[in-house]
């Protein structure tokens, strides 16, 4: 059986007074995307982000809810606002509440 060790970072002193243990706290995602969001409006956010996350293209998101590729990517940039509609088939289409594209 063998023993587990911790090892410790060399750049940290314990005498210091500095812990060993990680201290990064999770942040709120809009903290995180802070200069994104000063850039383009959250639904375009989310709806870069969802589409990214399931590995489509623009094109692809298109021909599955029946769009023209030009308008998602108008919604992605920001020059177009995601109507209710819209966003209740992209909610539908990504398993999640319609509001997140609003």
């Amino acid at each position: 059986m063998r023993a587990h060790t911790r090892k410790h970072p060399t750049n940290v002193s314990r005498q210091e007074g500095r812990s060993h243990h990680n201290t990064d706290k999770p942040i709120p995602w809009r903290e995180a995307f802070k200069d994104v969001l000063e850039k383009l409006p959250e639904p375009a956010v989310a709806l870069q982000g969802f589409r990214n996350r399931e590995n489509l293209t623009q094109k692809q998101l298109a021909e599955s809810l029946g769009m023209n590729q030009a308008n998602i990517s108008k919604m992605e940039n920001g020059k177009r606002s995601i109507g209710k509609n819209i966003a209740k088939k992209l909610a539908t289409f990504f398993k999640t509440d319609y509001r997140v594209f609003l």
